[in-house]
């Protein structure tokens, strides 16, 4: 076991450095392959590289995502931040471990299975109590759940991964478009099983139609939520839609393209009225453009800045984020203005920064700017905790290129040369969401060397 883990950190070591300020990549990939940090790892690091073992002990009992003792093989988060607590999350807790056999003064089950330990946000706030077991995430948590999410865990967590939802042949006339969204939020109140049953109504019912998964809606406490789009009608948006009711919309608004489609989708439609008709619906419709609904009163009035296209945008979609103007600002920024021309137009727009001082954005750049140094960074700061502050989560997770162009702008502004995204362990979908849109923008020729033809170079990378 013991040569095991040394060959295990000197690979690890061979492909992060020697250097003592790798110590946080090293200890994270070390985690990753044995879910703690066994001690023998820990003294081998010190034998091969520049890292000494207080800074190994300083830096790894700082953040607590590092572990030393061996974990289950899974890990149940239970968020006891503000509106988690007063909602009953120690209550979970304890209901976790009662469930699983754990002792009171233990985190890990016998089989080392689960562990269960306290986090202070995992940022849905407006769904608590919150808990999320590995990378997936539930919502309004009760004691009495327990089971049954732990249930759900051991069936969810072997489906192949991503995102994308099946549509069928592209050469077909497409009937419309249906729109869901998939921001943690969503998830966490059951969007990802409405969108497997949507996989699964529009391939057997032969229906076309363009399914686009896009991030926050901006009413977090009426979702999952699903809104349709068909020519020739009015959009109609469907909240707190349920896996079941997804068959019923579906249909209600969408005919199959074949003779044999047709029959079945009448048949469905004609068992279910006479089956399903003394029971009552809970699902809700709405007109997106009314403002006598849940949804209008709440969105009527909002101006969307940093949100625009919300429930519009797909959130990693370049081309999508190009042509609604996407990447003309930087373009603009880059070729047209000089770093004083930006730093005085910001300066003039008022803008301020948002971390409770409200620090003005101008002058921070220019001191920024005038800062005399051989290496200049910019941090997009993407870690939480205050009760009900999840808006880095969601502009993360929803609006990645935007962040990401800002950044750039910000970076090109003071002469920064290399950039770093630090997302909080708990936000895995806006670790994912932005590591893939980096990506695409390496690809794309927007980050890296000689950006759109400039003199301009910025490197991002992401540190979970």
């Amino acid at each position: 076991m013991e040569k095991r883990i040394t060959d295990i950190v000197e690979k690890i070591v061979a492909e992060k450095g020697v250097d003592s300020n790798m110590v946080i990549p090293i200890l994270q990939s070390i985690q990753n392959v044995f879910n703690y940090l066994p001690e023998e790892a820990l003294k081998h690091i010190c034998e091969i590289t520049d890292i000494s073992l207080s800074q190994i002990y300083g830096v790894s009992s700082f953040y607590t995502q590092f572990r030393h003792d061996p974990v289950g093989k899974h890990i149940i988060k239970v968020c006891v931040g503000t509106a988690c607590h007063v909602k009953g999350a120690e209550r979970v807790y304890d209901a976790f471990k009662r469930e699983l056999g754990i002792h009171k003064n233990k985190d890990t089950d016998s089989e080392r299975k689960f562990t269960v330990e306290k986090v202070l946000c995992i940022g849905c706030c407006t769904l608590a109590p919150v808990i999320q077991i590995d990378e997936i995430t539930y919502g309004y948590v009760t004691t009495e759940k327990i089971k049954e999410i732990i249930d759900d865990f051991l069936v969810e967590k072997d489906k192949p991964g991503g995102e994308k939802i099946k549509t069928l042949a592209e050469n077909k006339k497409i009937q419309g478009e249906i729109r869901i969204g998939l921001g943690s939020c969503c998830v966490a109140s059951g969007s990802a099983g409405v969108k497997e049953e949507l996989e699964n109504t529009l391939s057997n019912s032969n229906i076309n139609v363009n399914v686009k998964q896009v991030g926050c809606v901006g009413v977090c406490n009426q979702v999952p939520l699903m809104e349709i789009h068909k020519p020739g009608s009015d959009p109609s948006l469907y909240v707190k839609i349920a896996p079941e009711d997804v068959k019923r919309v579906v249909h209600k608004h969408f005919k199959s393209d074949n003779f044999k489609g047709r029959i079945k989708s009448n048949f469905y439609n004609l068992f279910e009225n006479i089956a399903f008709d003394s029971i009552p619906k809970t699902l809700k419709r709405y007109s997106p453009d009314k403002r006598d609904t849940p949804v209008g009163e709440f969105l009527d009035g909002q101006v969307n800045i940093a949100t625009e296209y919300r429930g519009v945008i797909k959130p990693a979609d370049l081309e999508e984020y190009k042509k609604l103007g996407g990447f003309n600002a930087l373009r603009k920024c880059i070729i047209e203005y000089s770093p004083e021309k930006i730093i005085s137009i910001i300066k003039d727009s008022g803008l301020r920064g948002r971390g409770g001082a409200g620090f003005l954005t101008g002058i921070k750049w220019e001191l920024v700017k005038n800062e005399k140094s051989n290496k200049k960074y910019v941090i997009c700061n993407g870690d939480e905790g205050d009760p009900g502050a999840f808006m880095d989560r969601m502009l993360l997770e929803s609006y990645p290129f935007r962040i990401i162009e800002g950044i750039l702008i910000a970076a090109y502004t003071s002469g920064a040369g290399e950039g770093l995204f630090y997302i909080r362990a708990e936000y895995p979908l806006a670790v994912r969401r932005i590591k893939e849109a980096l990506q695409l923008c390496k690809d794309d020729g927007l980050l890296g060397k000689n950006i759109m033809n400039t003199t301009f170079s910025f490197d991002l990378e992401v540190f979970e």
